[in-house]
């Protein structure tokens, strides 16, 4: 249902918080394809009675939501947070807001958010995803689905294919080096991010997630500036917070996608994603003539 501006939606300080709810796995598939259909759908975890934070993946959400699990008070035991998918956990807790939701909601609450340069954002996911877009990880996802059934696999397997031929692509070559890969789909990303639903959120602009309206957000940061909102989120909370330090570098030397870089992008493919992401950009230049100017 594309969001009707005719229709104002008005709430108050007490009132639920409106939206669509997702705990499971299969719910948050059928979100990311309403967005794929070009909708908004803002995720937005409530913080106290009088804020909120709306994520974006690959936007430092990993952090932010460990983060807001020791804040709310869900999780407060450091030894269960380490055993935690922090993604699935916060699920439950996550108000999906069309446009006129979000906007209601904004009317009594101070809304925070990351924006992230579009192609460091890209070059991120491609360390942690480009890799399940190969030939042999595809087929492997596909014989655990099957469970040993050469039928279903067989079946499975034909529908991708499919899909892929109608968007004009292939499987990515499993001996090539992930710096081409990087480029090739970059130069294809209009129909990559249709490809596989655990990239496309990832890959998604970040306008799908966050909106059209800056000027509903009390705060928008960059990611050099995700430490001094968690911060923030210590001091006005009482809990104790726990950052985890994350080297992408370090963690995974012997894998080649993990050591990806933007210094990898060709010039053909950093004008692709230029042109993909420039609604990204759009956002972020009226966000600063709202909110002033930061440092991204």
């Amino acid at each position: 249902m594309k969001d009707n501006p005719s229709q104002t939606l008005r709430l108050k300080p007490g009132d639920p918080i409106s939206g669509l709810r997702c705990d499971h796995q299969e719910r948050w598939l059928d979100l990311q394809l309403i967005m794929l259909n070009g909708e908004t759908i803002s995720p937005l975890l409530p913080l106290g009675s009088d804020a909120a934070y709306v994520w974006v993946p690959k936007n430092g959400c990993s952090s932010l939501k460990r983060a807001w699990l020791q804040a709310s008070g869900t999780i407060t035991n450091i030894t269960e947070l380490e055993s935690t998918y922090v993604h699935g956990a916060v699920l439950p807790f996550t108000h999906w807001l069309r446009p006129n939701e979000l906007r209601a909601v904004a009317e009594y609450r101070n809304l925070i958010a990351i924006w992230r340069d579009p192609i460091d954002r890209y070059v991120s996911a491609c360390r942690s995803h480009l890799n399940q877009l190969t030939t042999k990880l595809i087929n492997a996802r596909l014989n655990i689905h099957a469970r040993g059934d050469q039928s279903v696999f067989d079946r499975n397997h034909a529908k991708y294919d499919s899909s892929f031929r109608k968007l004009g692509i292939q499987s990515l070559d499993d001996n090539a080096d992930p710096r081409d890969l990087m480029n090739q789909v970059a130069l294809e990303l209009n129909a990559w991010v249709c490809s596989f639903l655990e990239w496309t959120h990832h890959t998604l602009p970040q306008i799908r997630f966050l909106g059209n309206d800056p000027s509903l957000y009390t705060t928008i940061l960059g990611m050099n500036q995700i430490g001094e909102l968690v911060n923030q989120w210590r001091n006005a909370s009482g809990q104790y917070i726990q950052q985890k330090a994350e080297n992408v570098s370090k963690d995974h030397v012997d894998d080649p996608f993990r050591m990806l870089s933007r210094g990898d992008l060709n010039s053909q493919a950093i004008d692709a994603l230029e042109s993909f992401y420039a609604c990204d950009r759009d956002f972020l230049e009226h966000a600063q003539e709202k909110l002033g100017s930061w440092t991204i």
